[in-house]
């Protein structure tokens, strides 16, 4: 199954989200419209509001605070990636120029802090201050696991826990979040708001550990972005750590001069991928993202059958399946 046929019975819901994230960033600052409007040419998967919307149908129904809640986590998420390209010295993102390749640095900065304003002003005038507290919560997470992601870089002496870790607080707090608050708008019951934060939680690591692995294995045109970006930048991720963890000493201390290495040569990357292909290194790494997808699902077991529950389980075998 395809995104656009998984997100098709929420298709009307999640225009109404474009239209507010629109209007939340319009201004008279021609300069910044420029910018919001380039944003708005390369949008992603929206993946958080379609789980805040399929949460809240599931617990009630949607409303515009829904809606509002939607567009204000898709800001949330587009305002790290804007800080995340400005750090990674990324030129390419989603098959496009990133806006620090177009405009600098330093205006890029500040419209990635302009998103995130943006996205807490709309929270404080549309939605209740439970589910404002919740945001800012995991808004607090993020930043936090985007520190630490950025303080281990290069850092060949990275444990799994400490990168499931990373993983947690940067990616999976907001999928969790985006379950969370969708039921709690809705007034689900407590259990069931439980439940589908676990379900978010569990989604949220499977999707970095994909994400992660399609560094490695990935086309360029369905990634977007140049295949080993991640590794060359120094970012330490499953498939890496899994061979350093396999390899032999002398594997382990050739593999580890490469990871110091602020320049990475090609012969660099052919010795990576030949430690990947040696210690099935993407296998160990989709195996580990399906035990997370299962724990997903395990955690909607409790939940009376309907057509939304199963739209989200569909969503979390998406994830694991994905390509881009």
């Amino acid at each position: 199954m395809i995104l656009a046929e998984l997100t098709a019975p929420i298709q009307k819901d999640l225009k109404r989200v474009e239209q507010t994230i629109a209007e939340t960033l319009r201004t008279d600052n021609l300069f910044i419209q420029q910018m919001v409007d380039y944003l708005a040419d390369s949008s992603g998967k929206r993946i958080r509001p379609a789980l805040a919307i399929l949460s809240a149908k599931y617990c009630g129904g949607v409303t515009e605070e829904t809606i509002a809640l939607g567009a204000a986590l898709e800001m949330i998420h587009v305002a790290t990636l804007i800080h995340d390209d400005i750090i990674d010295n990324s030129e390419v993102r989603r098959k496009q120029k990133t806006l620090n390749f177009k405009w600098g640095n330093e205006v890029s900065v500040l419209m990635g802090d302009y998103m995130f304003a943006s996205s807490f002003y709309l929270m404080a005038k549309k939605l209740p201050k439970d589910v404002l507290g919740v945001l800012a919560d995991t808004t607090n997470i993020i930043c936090r696991g985007e520190i630490s992601e950025t303080f281990h870089r290069f850092n060949a002496g990275l444990t799994e826990s400490q990168y499931l870790q990373v993983i947690e607080e940067k990616t999976a707090s907001l999928f969790a979040a985006s379950c969370r608050t969708g039921a709690m708008l809705a007034e689900g019951d407590e259990t069931v708001v439980e439940s589908l934060y676990h379900f978010g939680w569990g989604i949220g690591m499977a999707f970095q550990v994909i994400d992660d692995t399609l560094d490695f294995v990935g086309k360029e045109t369905k990634v977007g972005k140049p295949v080993m970006s991640d590794f060359r930048e120094g970012k330490m991720t499953l498939p890496a750590i899994h061979c350093l963890n396999s390899a032999t000493k002398e594997e382990r201390e050739k593999l580890v001069e490469i990871v110091l290495s602020k320049v990475k040569e090609e012969s660099d990357f052919g010795y990576l991928n030949s430690l990947i292909e040696k210690y099935k290194a993407i296998d160990f790494s989709i195996q580990k993202a399906r035990a997370f997808v299962e724990k997903a699902k395990r955690a909607l077991s409790s939940l009376n059958d309907s057509g939304i529950k199963a739209e989200l389980l569909q969503f979390a075998d998406f994830l694991i399946d994905r390509d881009f």
